[in-house]
């Protein structure tokens, strides 16, 4: 008798969890369409880009003088224009006849305050130019950069630390002006 119980209650047991497992059917939707307003489509606001055709600043292949190339960015907003000249700064167009100074830079952020750029750039970033090459890299950040005539100077950190020099030969230490 004592067993019989036991297989009841164990019957019972598994087909109460048996139970457990499964979901509720989803309440059925209506099927009665809902009608959109006349003359409206679902609009996506995708936003304006603004182009501009900027000049960019490269060495010759000897690194003797700065050459400059016509290239063309596209942008939505302001900061924007500014991060895609310093990439631009990298990827000459005529790179058989233009040396990019600027190859391989990194940086963590730029930013846009009251007339100054600020270029917060990863200290990692190696140069092999030595002090000419320094100086024609600056020279080519600051004739790409002010073209912009709403930037008046060009503030580079390294790690978000006030920077001396990039490579040791140029001083950065205040900002680049005009």
């Amino acid at each position: 008798m004592k067993k019989s119980r036991m297989i009841w209650m164990a019957a019972l047991a598994m087909l109460l969890m048996a139970g457990c497992g499964q979901k509720a059917a989803p309440a059925p939707q209506p099927t009665t369409p809902v009608e959109q307003p006349s003359g409206s489509t679902p609009s996506t606001t995708e936003p304006k880009l603004t182009k501009q055709t900027i000049t960019v600043y490269y060495s010759d292949n000897d690194l003797m003088e700065l050459q400059k190339e016509e290239q063309e960015i596209s942008f939505a907003e302001d900061i924007e224009k500014y991060k895609k000249a310093l990439s631009m700064l990298e990827k000459p167009q005529k790179t058989d006849d233009h040396v990019p100074l600027w190859k391989d830079f990194h940086y963590h952020s730029v930013t846009f305050d009251k007339g100054t750029l600020t270029i917060d750039a990863d200290s990692k970033n190696q140069y092999n130019l030595g002090s000419s090459g320094e100086g024609m890299a600056i020279d080519a950040l600051k004739k790409t950069i002010f073209q912009f005539p709403e930037v008046e100077q060009i503030v580079i950190l390294e790690d978000g630390k006030k920077a001396e020099s990039l490579m040791g030969h140029v001083e950065i230490s205040e900002p680049l002006t005009r």
